[in-house]
């Protein structure tokens, strides 16, 4: 009996070193991405509907007005779809200051809401996805 205990804590043991190792192994395969090199802040994603279809002159004036906000990264308008999409810091900025920038040109401005989109969706939940990239950035050591 004592003899079948020790066998089978040397199989776990042999187990859960080859696991690590290979988890290891597998963190510092790639290159990390540079934002995480540099250590960069995270930036966040706003997209706003409009009622109304988007002329140039409209266009570039919302576009100027929100690239002189502090903390937005980089807007876009897509006058074919009535999209405006900024990336920001959320620190620097909210969402409502931003959606009240695209609506000082007598639009409104409706968040899209990605959740409630239609179509196929990833059927692994974003917690073991989320657990294995945490994972991967504490056993970089890089």
């Amino acid at each position: 009996m004592k003899n079948l205990l020790l066998k089978s804590a040397k199989v776990v043991g042999f187990l859960t070193l080859t696991f690590f190792v290979s988890m290891l192994v597998w963190a510092n395969w790639e290159e990390p991405p540079l934002s995480q090199k540099l250590d960069l802040k995270p930036i966040h994603l706003a997209v706003f509907d409009l009622d109304k279809q988007v002329n140039a002159a409209d266009s570039s004036l919302i576009s100027q007005k929100l690239s002189a906000v502090t903390g937005v990264t980089a807007c876009t308008i897509n006058p074919e779809f009535k999209t405006v999409s900024v990336t920001y810091y959320d620190d620097q900025v909210s969402e409502d200051a931003l959606k009240a920038v695209v609506q000082q040109k007598d639009y409104i401005a409706s968040k899209v809401n990605f959740a409630k989109m239609e179509g196929p969706k990833c059927p692994v939940p974003m917690e073991y996805i989320d657990f294995f990239t945490d994972m991967k950035q504490t056993l970089c050591l890089r």
